[in-house]
């Protein structure tokens, strides 16, 4: 186990956004399950980031945690509302041991579209754009409906039948 990334899983199930910044060098890159086009980078980023992610988040419980000194691969469940979510979590530390990229992934698709839809919002409200944050919650409430019913509705008819 890591000392870096066993900090960063408790800091993240505890909520503790000063911890866990305190796992992050100063140019840490993520890069978001979301959108290709959506990167942040660095501190103050990655505080907005991380502060509207965990409160839109219930019950992060990282359950994995494997790799070496320089690659982990981390692995949590958590609740958005009343969708369960799991989240795989590539980590890169430098030489002094602090995490300077993030890649992550998010599954079920209906967990990650509510996951947009909670996001996107609350980042334009945190960076004080109210009205982008009103356009932006419009445009992802249709993908995230869709994924929703689709899940509901139409995969179980795809199901094979059970044996």
């Amino acid at each position: 186990m890591n000392a870096t990334t066993q900090r960063y899983r408790e800091a993240g199930e505890a909520e503790d956004i000063a911890a866990l910044m305190s796992t992050l060098a100063p140019g840490v890159r993520f890069h978001s399950p979301l959108s290709a086009r959506a990167g942040f980078a660095g501190h103050e980023q990655l505080r907005g980031l991380f502060t509207v992610a965990l409160g839109a988040l219930r019950d992060l419980r990282y359950h994995s945690d494997v790799g070496d000194d320089r690659t982990r691969m981390l692995a949590a469940t958590a609740r958005l509302g009343n969708r369960e979510l799991e989240e795989a979590t590539l980590v890169r530390l430098g030489d002094d041991g602090l995490i300077t990229e993030i890649t992550m992934w998010i599954r079920p698709l209906p967990a990650l579209t509510a996951m947009m839809a909670a996001l996107g919002p609350g980042m334009a409200r945190a960076s004080g754009k109210p009205a982008l944050a009103a356009v932006v919650g419009g445009a992802v409430k249709p993908l995230a409906f869709m994924t929703d019913f689709g899940d509901r509705t139409l995969v179980p008819m795809l199901a094979p039948p059970a044996s």
